[in-house]
C-alpha cells in the first residue's frame, strides 16, 4: 500500500482550520493521520497457513484419486507445500491492502482504538486547562476515523454529534480530497463547540500545536 502523502497546501489548509477554530473557541484540536494502526504481522502467518494447508490437502486428494499427471516424491511434495506457504506469507507483505481483508474487523477496530488512545495521550490532548481537547484520528488502512473529546467537551457534546464530524472526513477520503474533508470536519467541530458554549476567553492561549500530525 502506497503511503499517503499530504501536500504542503493540504497541511497548511488543515493548520489554518485549526487556527480558525481556536480563534473563536476555547477548544484545542489535534488532527492525527496514520497509514495503519498496526503492522498486523499475523496476517502473513495466517495466509501462509491457509496456502500451505490447502495445498497439502489438495495434493493428498489428487494423489488418492490418482489424478496427478506425475508421481511426486516426498521431497517434491515438501517443496511444493513450502512454496505455497512462502507465497501465502509474502502476499500481505507485497499487497499490504490485503491485510484489511485478512484480519478480522474486531481486531482492526481494537488496534485503531488503541492507537487513537495512544495518540490522545502522547499529544497530551487531555492536558488542556479546561479539558477541552479534541483528537480527530484517521487510520487509512482500516478505513477508520475516530473523534475523541476530552471530558470537558464530552459532558456536553453527544456521541452522535461526533459521528457527523467522522462523516465529513470519510466523505473527503472517498472523494480523494482528504485535506478538504479534514478542514470541513474541523469547521464542524468549531460549530459544535460554539453551540455548546465553548467560547474563547481573553485569558485563553494556544496549548497544543496546530499542525497536522502524520505517522506511518
Amino acid at each position: 500500500m502506497a503511503r499517503y502523502t499530504f501536500s504542503d497546501t493540504e497541511k497548511e489548509q488543515v493548520k489554518q482550520a485549526v487556527k480558525d477554530l481556536e480563534t473563536v473557541s476555547c477548544g484545542e484540536i489535534v488532527p492525527y493521520f496514520v497509514n495503519s494502526s498496526d503492522d498486523y504481522a499475523e496476517a502473513s502467518w495466517y495466509t501462509a497457513g491457509v496456502f500451505g494447508g490447502v495445498t497439502s490437502v489438495l495434493i493428498a486428494i489428487l494423489s488418492y484419486l490418482w489424478l496427478l499427471p506425475w508421481r511426486l516424491t516426498p521431497l517434491e511434495v515438501s517443496l511444493i507445500i513450502f512454496g505455497a506457504f512462502l507465497v501465502g506469507f509474502l502476499i500481505p507483505l507485497i499487497l499490504p491492502k490485503a491485510k484489511r481483508w485478512i484480519i478480522s474487523s474486531d481486531r482492526q477496530q481494537e488496534r485503531v482504538n488503541q492507537r487513537a488512545l495512544q495518540a490522545f495521550m502522547n499529544e497530551k490532548v487531555f492536558e488542556t486547562e479546561e479539558r477541552v481537547g479534541i483528537l480527530i484520528f484517521i487510520s487509512r488502512l482500516e478505513h477508520q476515523v475516530l473523534v475523541l473529546g476530552d471530558e470537558g467537551i464530552s459532558q456536553k457534546v453527544k456521541p452522535e454529534d461526533w459521528q457527523h464530524v467522522v462523516n465529513e472526513v470519510i466523505n473527503g477520503i472517498k472523494a480523494n480530497q482528504i485535506g478538504t474533508g479534514l478542514v470541513k470536519a474541523i469547521s464542524l467541530c468549531k460549530d459544535l463547540l460554539l453551540d455548546n458554549g465553548f467560547v474563547r476567553k481573553s485569558t485563553d492561549f494556544n496549548e497544543l500545536d496546530d499542525s497536522l500530525r502524520i505517522e506511518d
